[in-house]
């Protein structure tokens, strides 16, 4: 086994790729002002409305800087606040169908983007890949 570089590297190295490619992507349809950091809302906030606590939980950085990124995306019109019908005293935050539409196109960006890593790997390998990595981050929660 090659030791000179650990499995995070190589790892980080494919993210990056992939943050990277989707940014650019982004850029060029229009979208300069999401940031990498945005991703964090776009990943978890879930249909049913968020609390930008339960963000920063998901994301695991400060509530202060998680609200930071949220009232950006609100002000620029990807996410709208509701009262949480819960709790009179909590805000739900949602996509707005500008921000749902972000969210699909930023998938499909990364769709396509691996497939570049299937063509590398072939069909059987990148599909064993990605099974394997699924089962890795299941073991980790």
């Amino acid at each position: 086994m090659d030791d000179s570089k650990n499995i995070g590297t190589h790892l980080k190295s494919l993210l990056d790729d992939l943050v990277i490619n989707l940014h650019t992507q982004l850029n060029i349809a229009g979208f300069p002002e999401i940031r990498p950091s945005h991703g964090y809302i776009f990943q978890y906030i879930y249909e049913e409305g968020s609390r930008i606590t339960e963000l920063a939980g998901h994301a695991k950085i400060t509530k202060q800087s998680m609200s930071a990124l949220v009232y950006q995306l609100e002000d620029w019109g990807y996410l709208k606040r509701e009262a949480d019908s819960r709790d009179k005293r909590g805000v739900l935050f949602f996509l707005t169908d500008k921000g749902t539409a972000l969210k699909k196109m930023s998938r499909q960006i990364n769709y396509d983007f691996e497939r570049q890593w299937e063509s590398r790997l072939g069909i059987a390998n990148y599909q064993k890949f990605r099974e394997n990595l699924q089962k890795l981050c299941i073991s980790l929660k």
